[in-house]
């Protein structure tokens, strides 16, 4: 048993078109990622305090002979120390909450404690990554006098310089100053970078929803292509079809002969519209084939088949040219009589549909160089045909902006007179000779 081919399903993407895979937004971090992307960085900073304390009171102090400690401050010292750097700790933990705030009270009690350090300037970092000047500022200056304090409280109580004070001074603010420029800097250069990597990840999710939304324009635009060459390829076939069916089903008495005719109609026309839905379906499987025009289109040399399998189907059509003729109509532009053929064959369809057996009128005039005008008229019925067939109500809405795209108009309404107009005009351009 021979497999099938596979359906084309509505959610694939378009024939013709190339899907476009989706990217991937950036992946949340767990709990336990972020608590040790936080841990990791505080371990850092405490062991860089740790350093700083050892190299001042390990080495400084011991190296340089203009400073002698004083014992009896020393126990004091080290608690204050201790107890500086545990208040930092908890503070910077809970930054998230207020982060001006807090960072203003670890920058406070840190600059008391050199083993805090590196918590401090975690925390000033940490600050300057947001980029706003009105916090950075405040914070900046606030340090920056909580070190001078501490400077004078550590050279007043703890240790003896030999140096002049004010010289001292100087040195330390150049000193802090220069630390503060580094670390806003490097604040300032996390932060933009990871302005900038939000603002790419942006990017891409809005390149995503973009081709989303052209992939879904492109399916839509591809279904409304598919219902349109169904519609002009099977809807005149299948109603000549449904007529002479309902004719052999509803009239009695019919001559042997009439009785083969119409069934013949309906073999015939059954057999033309699986023919071109072959041909429809072959077009929808080629990938390769993007338009309408993939495959050979009628044009409005071909109408006389329609009006013969009209006539067949018991509705008189009467075909009239005013100051066309016959040349003029194969060289006629081909989107145009292509164009006239889908207006003829729409308006014969639905004149099967609600007016069966009536009388069509079909005429065309124009000159080349103007336009070409078709009209199409029938006479509407008072009542609903006995058997009435299904409508998808949109034929000549569709028509309409075929027509509309191409330069034309279509208009269709009933008249006072009981007759239904389908009036539609094209552009006819004209060659050098005055032909089209």
């Amino acid at each position: 048993m021979t497999s099938s081919p596979r359906p084309v399903l509505a959610t694939e993407a378009p024939l013709g078109y190339r899907a476009v895979p989706e990217v991937a937004g950036p992946a949340t971090p767990s709990r336990g990622r972020r608590a040790w992307s936080h841990t990791w960085r505080l371990l850092v900073a405490l062991a860089v305090g740790l350093v700083l304390t050892v190299a001042v009171f390990g080495v400084s102090l011991e190296a340089d002979p203009g400073m002698a400690a004083r014992e009896s401050a020393m126990r004091w010292f080290y608690a204050v120390e201790v107890l500086c750097l545990l208040v930092c700790v908890v503070l910077y933990v809970f930054r998230h909450a207020a982060p001006l705030v807090v960072t203003g009270l670890v920058v406070t009690v840190g600059s008391f404690s050199q083993a805090a350090t590196g918590v401090v300037l975690l925390a000033v970092v940490s600050l300057a990554t947001r980029r706003r000047w009105v916090e950075i500022g405040p914070v900046c200056l606030l340090w920056l006098g909580a070190e001078m304090v501490s400077d004078r409280a550590f050279g007043t109580f703890v240790v003896h310089r030999a140096d002049a004070p004010v010289l001292h001074d100087v040195r330390a603010v150049l000193g802090h100053l220069v630390v503060l420029a580094l670390v806003v800097l490097t604040g300032l250069v996390i932060g933009g970078r990871r302005t900038l990597v939000a603002s790419l990840r942006d990017q891409a999710a809005i390149a995503r929803r973009e081709a989303d939304a052209r992939d879904e324009s492109a399916r839509a635009a591809e279904r409304n292509r598919i219902a349109h060459e169904m519609h002009d390829v099977l809807a005149h076939r299948l109603s000549l079809v449904a007529l002479h069916a309902g004719a052999l089903e509803h009239r009695a008495g019919l001559e042997p002969g009439q009785v083969r005719e119409s069934a013949a109609v309906v073999r015939q026309s059954a057999h033309e519209a699986l023919g071109e839905l072959r041909e429809v379906l072959g077009l929808l499987r080629d990938t390769t084939a993007t338009d309408e025009h993939s495959r050979p289109q009628p044009t409005f040399a071909q109408v006389g088949e329609l009006v013969e399998g009209t006539r067949a189907a018991g509705s008189p059509v009467t075909v009239v040219r005013d100051r066309v003729r016959e040349d003029d109509i194969a060289r006629l532009p081909l989107s145009t009589s292509r164009h006239l053929y889908r207006v003829v064959q729409e308006a014969l369809t639905n004149a099967h549909k609600h007016a069966p057996a009536a009388p069509v009128r079909v005429r065309l005039h124009g000159a080349p160089g103007e336009r070409v005008c078709l009209e199409v008229t029938n006479p509407v019925p008072d009542g609903a045909p006995a058997t009435p067939l299904p409508t998808s109500g949109r034929g000549l809405t569709v028509l309409a902006e075929r027509l509309r795209l191409a330069g034309g108009e279509l208009d269709a309404q009933r008249r006072p007179d009981g007759t239904f107009a389908v009036h539609a005009w094209l552009p006819w351009a004209a060659g050098p000779d005055g032909r089209a």
